[in-house]
């Protein structure tokens, strides 16, 4: 039963957000979430019932045994929970959770967040780190893979909404606190390369006078084939009408390059 669910926080209602806290309504948990874009909050509780949502992260966060951050960056995420009058540490319940699914720099977690609870005589929050991977249609399946990390018994607390919002045998725990991060990292480091020689393969076989839809079936399949080059490369083949939402390049570029520490090197970083 639903009441018999811990209450969510969820905050990030975007691509991939929206997903993910939908699939935790959808499999009973009562979830209030916080997006700063209004028109996905109306989405969200229209479309989920039994979902609610909140003008600030604080009222999304009141009295919530689990908060989820799923913001693009690092930068959303401080004001976030820390803001004096709107953040939402202030409004967890004593040994509350906070699982942070965003993509951002380990050390972001491991001494930016924990220095900040800290200071906010917060120490009895858990916190663990789980980045996702996946897109926007796994995240609505409960089907993404996580890069789960943090103690042990932190991880075991939070065990069954890990695993409602990944495929089975793709929740990774990974150990300390940070080696999510790390994880997602270096795989979207992989898949940053992917997209990019997706688009320059694609290119190629258009410059060389190759029908693009069979270079495309036939690269797909072969050795030199990836996940990242049969899914972005179909996208290619669209029509613009034919199009739906999909992940921003932007946001790669962002985990690739300026969320890494310590800097990647030269080759990498430029793609």
């Amino acid at each position: 039963m639903a009441s018999d669910l811990p209450r969510i926080a969820f905050a990030g209602l975007g691509a991939m957000g929206y997903g993910m806290a939908s699939r935790l309504v959808k499999s009973g948990y009562p979830v209030t979430g916080f997006d700063v874009y209004q028109p996905s909050l109306d989405r969200f509780t229209k479309e989920n019932k039994g979902a609610s949502a909140a003008k600030t992260p604080r009222e999304a966060a009141q009295g919530a045994l689990f908060l989820i951050v799923m913001v693009a960056t690092s930068t959303q995420a401080t004001p976030l929970l820390f803001e004096p009058h709107t953040g939402a540490v202030a409004g967890l319940r004593e040994n509350a959770t906070i699982i942070i699914c965003s993509t951002v720099a380990p050390a972001y977690i491991t001494n930016e967040i924990q220095n900040l609870l800290k200071e906010k005589s917060r120490s009895d929050i858990r916190l663990i780190d789980a980045p996702v991977s996946g897109g926007s249609s796994r995240a609505a399946e409960g089907s993404l893979s996580v890069f789960a990390s943090g103690e042990k018994p932190h991880l075991e607390h939070a065990r069954k909404i890990l695993e409602t919002l990944s495929a089975p045998g793709k929740l990774y725990e990974l150990g300390e606190l940070g080696n999510g991060s790390k994880a997602k990292l270096i795989h979207q480091v992989f898949a940053g390369v992917n997209i990019a020689m997706t688009s320059e393969a694609m290119g190629l076989a258009a410059l060389t006078g190759w029908d693009t839809r069979e270079a495309y079936g036939y690269l797909k399949d072969g050795r030199g084939g990836s996940w990242m080059f049969g899914h972005r490369g179909g996208y290619m083949l669209q029509k613009e009408s034919e199009r739906g939402s999909y992940s921003a390049v932007t946001i790669i570029a962002k985990d690739v390059v300026s969320s890494f520490y310590p800097p990647l090197p030269s080759t990498i970083s430029k793609l």
